[in-house]
């Protein structure tokens, strides 16, 4: 089991991130002075027939809201000047909810992505999505969607043994209507808003499919999302891709890892895919790299004035140890993806083949209040093994892989109001490869109930439809490579005494 350090956590969630952590605020709270004049002033910018009881709440949200932000932001905050940032802000504010706790709500979450890219304010309704989507499950319908080039809500695939599918939905269906509410020009987060609610509780879509128009209505039922899937790659290479840190994904995990290392005798190598992993859990993620590691710091975080936090140590490693290892990152790898790829490399225990990573390296707390909702705020940053810290700065690979479909990409230090960085490795990337000069043939075998080999398609210049699986993994592949013999491999002699003597 893997010992989480001194502080305890109650309860730890996410947004697309890693690192948040749910920390009740309890006790009353009193405005001060400069409060006490956003308390006045909002008023004149709330619905006329708001009660009492409405402006009470209200005012509590605002008041505990500037006290836990001040207490717990990762920089010292100016109170003064973040309550008249929130005066200014009421004169061009646009709510859809003009109560009074719509009002704060709205000035709040300004003003705090006005602090960093990741601080905000949550509804109850998000705070509850939030709690779900840490879960691995939610109760919906499911089906992933996309926005097709006319903003239509576009099903890529219903997912196996659901709702959805026991419908027969199919992918490219049109959902142009639900519960009787016109989609067109919605937003995704509107669709999956409408879709998602209570188990058992009946959802009516609309359905174009071709020039053909029909209803569907299905019961909604508690959708399970795996995280991770697994492969063997030409019979001796264990794959596993993690695609985020959620609450059961360490389950998954080792799953997958006993699967594989009954499936392969001798293995040659073992991949770790943390591409287009968003983060998620920390203590997931953590959990996660300890299943490799024998030991050692695997990540720590640290507060306002670098003062030391928490610590994660491993304990012993269970899967494929003394196995060669490739962990795959990419710009899309963020937070806890990239922490999880810093320890196993600082450890000695895998090489980075990939790009550089996307630099998201601040933890947050999401901080129920009593009034309703929460205030999710960035107090601190992750620490590698090494005391590097990633924010700003991303995890630079080993060998970089270059692909000539690369297109431009914000990171994390190209937000809005982005943290500054610190600390950044100073690791260069031994070697620049083309991706197109390491393509192999390689086979896959994939398994498990949960991770059937996805049947997406794609369109080709002559407009056909044609199996996504044609299209190559070439950076996959030079993962490949640098276990075989070839150029990739010529690599391996320099990267794995380095690895062995920690460096």
């Amino acid at each position: 089991m893997l010992r989480k350090g001194i502080l305890p956590i109650l309860f730890a969630v996410l947004i697309s991130f890693a690192g948040t952590r749910l920390v009740a605020c309890a006790g009353p709270v009193w405005p001060s002075h400069e409060e006490q004049l956003f308390l006045d002033a909002y008023r004149d910018h709330v619905k006329v027939d708001a009660t009492d009881d409405e402006f009470a709440r209200a005012d509590k949200l605002y008041v505990e809201a500037v006290k836990v932000l001040s207490e717990t932001y990762v920089e010292q905050i100016d109170v003064p000047v973040f309550v008249q940032n929130s005066i200014a802000e009421l004169d061009g504010l646009e709510v859809e909810d003009p109560s009074p706790t719509g009002v704060v709500g709205a000035v709040l979450d300004e003003n705090l992505h006005a602090l960093d890219p990741h601080s905000a304010y949550m509804t109850p309704d998000m705070f509850r999505r939030l709690q779900e989507s840490t879960e691995g499950s939610f109760a919906g319908v499911g089906i992933v969607i996309s926005l097709d080039d006319e903003k239509r809500i576009r099903v890529v695939s219903p997912i196996d043994d659901t709702p959805a599918a026991r419908a027969g939905l199919q992918p490219d269906d049109r959902i142009t209507h639900i519960d009787g509410y016109e989609m067109n020009g919605e937003p995704i987060s509107e669709a999956v808003r409408r879709m998602r609610g209570r188990v058992g509780d009946p959802v009516t879509l609309t359905i174009m499919r071709g020039k053909e128009s029909f209803d569907v209505t299905v019961k909604r039922a508690r959708i399970e999302v795996p995280s991770v899937t697994a492969a063997t790659i030409d019979s001796d290479i264990a794959y596993i891709r993690v695609s985020r840190f959620d609450a059961t994904t360490l389950e998954q995990t080792q799953d997958y890892l006993s699967q594989l290392q009954s499936k392969i005798a001798k293995p040659r190598g073992i991949v770790v895919d943390l591409r287009r992993n968003p983060g998620g859990l920390l203590d997931s993620a953590a959990d996660i790299a300890d299943q490799f590691l024998t030991g050692g710091l695997i990540v720590a975080t640290e507060g306002r004035g670098e003062r030391k936090l928490r610590r994660y140590e491993a304990d012993v490693s269970d899967y494929f140890d003394g196995v060669p290892m490739v962990i795959l990152l990419d710009r899309g790898s963020a937070s806890g993806a990239e922490l999880m790829a810093a320890a196993l490399r600082e450890n000695g225990r895998g090489v980075i083949i990939g790009e550089r990573s996307f630099g998201k390296g601040s933890m947050q707390r999401i901080m129920p209040l009593t009034s309703g909702g929460g205030v999710k705020i960035t107090t601190g940053y992750y620490t590698t093994p090494e005391d590097h810290i990633v924010q700003g700065n991303g995890v630079v690979p080993d060998i970089e892989v270059l692909r000539a479909d690369e297109e431009e990409f914000e990171r994390e230090i190209d937000l809005a109001h982005a943290l500054p960085s610190r600390r950044r490795d100073p690791r260069q990337s031994l070697a620049s490869v083309d991706a197109k000069s390491c393509e192999r043939d390689i086979t896959m075998d994939r398994f498990g109930g949960a991770v059937e080999r996805e049947k997406a398609k794609a369109e080709t210049d002559d407009g056909k439809e044609t199996d996504a699986e044609a299209f190559r993994d070439s950076v996959l592949e030079c993962a490949v490579g640098y276990f075989e013999g070839g150029s990739l491999a010529n690599y391996r002699n320099q990267l794995e005494p380095l690895l062995r003597a920690g460096l």
